[in-house]
């Protein structure tokens, strides 16, 4: 059972939807984790959406309709606010809100590679998971009062 508990974690921790705000409660309540240790454990698991959307895109890209199809598609609007000096600043605060997949999807969609938002991605998906982490070792106490 010990096992089918992870693996629930894992998938929680992994899927772009709810992601860490469904796999740290859940590892607290069924797992017995620490939130805090819950949060450290799904820090880079959730990070693999981005690792994957970019992987996915390369092999994408190398299928000539689809660069036709995104060429089509791009906007030089798109890449100038990509390219912005504020870009850093945007996905740390906003990477986790829109989904890290997403953010991934749209830099890549702007020509702008894994690297460069590599760090304010990982930082963003790291305070969401401590604020996550937090709320699940406060909210049950102010709640109870």
């Amino acid at each position: 059972m010990a096992g089918a508990g992870w693996l629930g974690f894992v998938i929680l921790a992994v899927n772009p939807f709810g992601g860490l705000l469904f796999a740290i409660p859940y590892a607290a309540t069924v797992l017995h984790v620490s939130p805090w240790i819950a949060a450290l454990v799904g820090w880079p698991l959730a990070y693999v959406q981005v690792a994957a959307v970019d992987l996915l895109w390369s092999s994408l890209s190398k299928w000539p309709w689809w660069a036709r199809l995104i060429e089509k598609k791009r906007t030089p609007r798109l890449e100038r606010m990509a390219s912005s000096e504020n870009m850093f600043w945007l996905v740390l605060v906003f990477g986790t809100i829109l989904g890290p997949w997403l953010v991934m999807a749209v830099m890549r969609y702007a020509k702008v590679s894994q690297r460069r938002i590599a760090v304010p991605m990982a930082l963003s998906i790291g305070w969401n998971a401590a604020a996550i982490a937090c709320a699940s070792v406060y909210a049950p106490q102010l709640i109870a009062r």
